[in-house]
């Protein structure tokens, strides 16, 4: 029980509010023994906790051009195929020495969540390739093609539920700590076709997100609202968000690590 639990949830570019936080951990030296993610943040809490760092992650954002992370074409169940997606990762995992890695392996316990449209059933994926993983949770109905994996289609995570506290369990984690990047509604209207899908997505899932929320100890909520959920021009933005929200959080953050890890040092 002296284990520390981080939630990431989905939420396309606003998600990358969770490098902010991720950052601010760093800074405080604030322990993460499990990740638990889906979407973005199954993407970023996977890079996490393979093992490097919060900077790397957001210097692969800015200095990977775009047409590396998508291949185009209906072809593939999807306006995006995830390909170049995979090879990303695994490009970034062998600078860092960590590409003959499995998620079993990891310093940092993970799961990425993703959704079998076979089954319609939640898969969690904490084994192997962790490629393949981020492959999966990423893969958004509609714009990401699929992942086929045995008799398996899988996809986001978010579909069903976009911030799987429930995947963190009491018996073995003694802090929860989620991070929640959606927001409720938007009066805005969509601007394009995979915004109305993005939207109605959220909407169908929000009840079960609150539900997610009562079973966390501590829930950081980057002030992302603003942010529409495909708009890249706002990454920086949404970092410093995280950054920002998690510093105010730090004071309670680091008297809740103490209490279940008595030997942690305040910085």
């Amino acid at each position: 029980m002296d284990q520390v639990g981080l939630v990431l949830g989905g939420g396309a570019v606003r998600g990358l509010a969770h490098l902010g936080v991720l950052k601010t951990f760093e800074r405080h030296e604030i322990p993460v023994d499990t990740i638990v993610g889906t979407s973005m943040g199954g993407a970023i809490g996977g890079l996490y906790a393979a093992g490097i760092p919060a900077g790397d992650i957001e210097d692969l954002l800015y200095h990977t051009p775009k047409y590396r992370l998508m291949d185009l074409g209906i072809r593939h169940r999807g306006l995006i195929g995830g390909n170049k997606i995979y090879h990303t990762v695994n490009e970034l995992l062998k600078q860092h020495g960590k590409d003959e890695l499995n998620i079993e392996d990891f310093p940092i316990r993970f799961k990425a969540v993703a959704v079998d449209l076979m089954q319609g059933k939640q898969v969690i994926l904490d084994r192997g390739d962790l490629g393949t993983a981020l492959r999966a949770t990423t893969a958004f109905p509609g714009v990401f093609a699929p992942l086929v994996r045995g008799d398996q289609l899988l996809v986001d995570g978010g579909v069903l539920n976009n911030l799987p506290v429930q995947e963190l369990k009491r018996k073995e984690v003694g802090l929860i700590i989620a991070v929640d990047v959606t927001r409720e509604h938007e009066n805005k209207p969509p601007r394009n076709m995979i915004e109305v899908v993005y939207r109605s997505y959220s909407l169908m899932t929000a009840e079960r997100k609150h539900t997610s929320l009562r079973l966390a100890d501590i829930v950081i909520r980057p002030d992302v609202g603003h942010v529409s959920a495909f708009d890249f021009s706002k990454m920086t933005d949404c970092i410093k968000a995280g950054e920002e929200a998690a510093e105010l959080m730090m004071d309670e953050l680091k008297a809740e690590v103490r209490r279940v890890k008595p030997g942690f040092k305040q910085t």
